[in-house]
């Protein structure tokens, strides 16, 4: 009897052993697989072109302050536009956003935006308006949407009243 109990020790051992080294390689295959998904994360880039227009019924300027940006999933970023009232009155816009691919919808969200609230300048007047942004990082994993690094953001001004008009 004492013969198995030495047996039944060295068993017991050997399955500790195993469990252990078992556990270590899960936990550095684990940390492997997040580094690799993290440098992958970090190597994605969308390239984000901003257009920008004014409907030929509103005497404003509008553009971005730079039309080309760079968007890493997962990182807020805020896109600033310059506005200017060329007229010699004080004018109302509304501006309509839209972007594309449409695939990254699930995954765009606006934090902030001055889009489709009514705007409002007086004579001659500038103003700067901020979009802030954020692509989520799950985006890198959908098959739909995983190769695009090409976006297009386009934002149109209209005259407030001209467009609430049309909208009913």
């Amino acid at each position: 009897s004492l013969m198995v109990e030495k047996n039944n020790k060295k068993i017991t051992i050997i399955l500790i052993s195993i469990f252990v080294l078992v556990a270590a390689l899960s936990f550095v295959t684990i940390k492997i697989f997040q580094k690799k998904q993290n440098i992958a994360l970090e190597n994605h880039f969308i390239n984000v072109s901003l257009i920008t227009s004014v409907h030929p019924s509103l005497p404003w300027k509008f553009s971005a302050k730079e039309p080309n940006i760079i968007i890493k999933p997962g990182e807020v970023k805020t896109i600033e536009y310059i506005v200017e009232n060329q007229s010699n009155r004080t004018t109302f816009g509304v501006a309509t956003f839209q972007y594309h691919p449409k695939e990254l919808g699930n995954y765009f969200t606006k934090l902030n935006c001055f889009c489709f609230d009514k705007q409002t300048l007086k004579a001659g007047e500038n103003s700067k308006y901020s979009l802030v942004i954020l692509i989520d990082p799950e985006v890198t994993k959908d098959s739909k949407t995983k190769d695009i690094k090409e976006v297009i953001m386009q934002f149109i001004f209209f005259d407030y009243d001209q467009f609430k008009k049309d909208q009913t």
